[in-house]
């Protein structure tokens, strides 16, 4: 390496070294909310909900609006209107209970699971290498995506399960490397 690139180096291991808290910090704060989703993943999930009608109501709202712009084709602002409508309904609906809305959450994360098993599937169709793997790919996203629709509140519960340990994992990573960073940094004499 030339004197340039280390000193490259250098200063970019002693600008992220001198900041090392804050990877550490990162990881606490997602340890924190992979434990919340475990200890309470009702709760977690609705708020997940609640943030999801918000969403909803506002997108859909600009959606419609966004309608009346001029230039627009037919089709598109029919689709736009179309889209804007159905959004505000949907988040209306969640607003109404939080079971409504953790099961409309469950059926929209279903569907995804539903649209990515087919985008999977077609990949595989087009692709040679990695068919195999694809295809099983799509089968479990398939399979998610079907049980999501038909217990959709249990299954979300599940999936706040699951994505709360992987947090937590994601989080202990976070902690190791920030050690390492300062490590790092300490003997590039930072």
């Amino acid at each position: 390496m030339s004197n340039d690139t280390m000193s490259v180096a250098d200063s970019s291991t002693a600008l992220i070294g001198r900041n090392w808290w804050l990877m550490l910090f990162g990881g606490i704060i997602t340890i924190i909310i992979g434990l919340v989703a475990i200890t309470w993943p009702q709760a977690t999930v609705a708020v997940i909900a609640i943030l999801l009608a918000i969403y909803l109501l506002v997108s859909g709202i600009f959606e419609f609006i966004r309608g009346f712009a001029s230039g627009l084709t037919g089709g598109m602002r029919a689709l736009l209107f179309i889209s804007g409508v159905l959004s505000v309904i949907l988040g209306l609906l969640m607003f109404r209970s939080a079971f409504q809305a953790v099961e409309i959450l469950g059926i929209l994360i279903g569907i995804a699971f539903l649209f990515r098993a087919f985008g999977v599937f077609f990949l595989a169709a087009d692709d040679k290498n990695g068919r195999g793997w694809n295809i099983f790919f799509g089968i479990v996203l398939l399979l998610a995506g079907i049980v999501l629709l038909a217990y959709p509140v249990s299954s979300v519960v599940t999936l706040a399960w699951i994505i709360g340990i992987w947090l937590i994992v994601i989080g202990l990573f976070e902690i190791i490397g920030s050690f390492m960073l300062k490590s790092a940094a300490k003997k590039a004499g930072v």
